[in-house]
């Protein structure tokens, strides 16, 4: 009798822990296609879907105290700076998110503008993440290059990894000159200042400009007050209509004079800062010459995340969120999950039977 009695538990036991691992797997495919898909889903609930049909799109990702700018122009994409290394993961997920979103799956052209670790610290995950056709680097060399004569030679080790990253890269590698590049759909013009001393390293910045569908769009980096001079010389006596216009040196006062602002007459303005920097940036002595100069809103990722924008012909469509991957938290929330799944118990209907001596069992 004990003997049926235990084939009875022991089936029950059995079946309950079947229904078990049957949860537990549909809940593993379920966990393992959210985590995948977490930054698109993330994206598309704050909205962001609703700029990927639009033909020139500007994203400026958060990446702490860093700079990372996206522009794509149809079916091309221009990626300036990739941002910190810490944030380098983050970075990638929202470029693939946003390039396979638009249909496009490489970087056509990636722009690393001088070599400090807040604006390149991500190129070496960008470049093993993405293909990428056309890399724009500063006159700075590796230690172990050819010496090119008038160039600045790097001790940084981070920088030096960087141009090993991007000399495995089957890409065409331009030193930054003032040109124009015509790529169909848009015109990329590079403005560079002339009289680089590399004392600060700030100023080997370049201006860009991206004009396409009837609009432009500005990135300048960490470009300094002087290089705002320069550009205004070359200039002449020609103004821009810039529609937007990533701040330089994430807001800081030694850049976007007036003079500059009342030249370049920015629609829109975007500071990448990060939370809580140590240099309170963006400098409010700034904000108030954006907005004397006629800007019509600053966007702040500090405030606002990973900004999108999309500009119309006559107005412009606007996205922000912040987007964290925590894996530890993730693969924590996972095993607790699955431990509370096992340790359920299911409810069981009192049965009565009759056993072979007609006695309840």
């Amino acid at each position: 009798m004990n003997e049926y009695i235990w084939k009875i538990k022991h089936f029950r036991w059995k079946h309950e822990y079947s229904v078990k691992i049957v949860l537990f797997i549909l809940f593993s495919a379920l966990y393992f296609l959210l985590y995948i898909n977490m930054t698109s889903i993330s994206l598309n609930f704050h909205n962001f879907n609703s700029l990927f049909e639009d033909d020139l799109q500007f994203y400026s990702f958060y990446v702490g105290q860093g700079e990372s700018s996206l522009v794509i122009s149809g079916d091309t994409a221009i990626l300036y700076d990739t941002g910190t290394k810490e944030y380098a993961e983050n970075l990638c997920d929202e470029l693939d998110a946003i390039l396979r979103a638009n249909g496009i799956s490489e970087i056509d052209h990636l722009i690393l503008s001088h070599p400090h670790t807040d604006h390149t610290g991500g190129a070496e995950k960008v470049l093993s993440r993405f293909k990428v056709q056309n890399i724009y680097r500063s006159k700075v060399l590796s230690p172990f290059e050819e010496y090119v004569d008038g160039y600045a030679v790097t001790s940084d080790l981070d920088y030096i990894d960087v141009i090993d990253a991007i000399y495995e890269e089957n890409a065409n590698i331009f030193f930054i000159e003032p040109c124009v590049v015509d790529i169909g759909d848009a015109i990329i013009q590079f403005w560079t200042p002339q009289d680089v001393t590399y004392s600060d390293e700030n100023e080997l910045s370049p201006i860009v400009t991206i004009e396409a569908f009837g609009k432009t769009i500005m990135l300048t980096g960490d470009a300094t007050g002087d290089t705002e001079m320069e550009f205004l010389e070359v200039l002449g006596e020609d103004e821009l209509s810039v529609d937007i216009l990533k701040v330089s040196h994430h807001g800081s006062d030694t850049a976007s004079s007036s003079a500059f602002l009342e030249k370049i007459h920015p629609f829109l303005a975007v500071i990448s800062a990060g939370i809580d920097n140590t240099y309170n940036f963006p400098a409010e002595e700034v904000v108030d010459r954006l907005y004397e100069a006629g800007v019509n809103e600053i966007f702040v990722t500090k405030n606002e995340g990973t900004i999108g924008l999309s500009l119309l012909s006559s107005s412009y469509r606007e996205a922000n969120c912040f987007i964290f991957h925590d894996d530890a938290l993730m693969l924590t929330l996972y095993f607790l999950i699955f431990f509370m799944i096992m340790a359920v118990k299911f409810p069981r209907k009192k049965r009565y039977c009759l056993n072979y001596k007609n006695k309840l069992c």
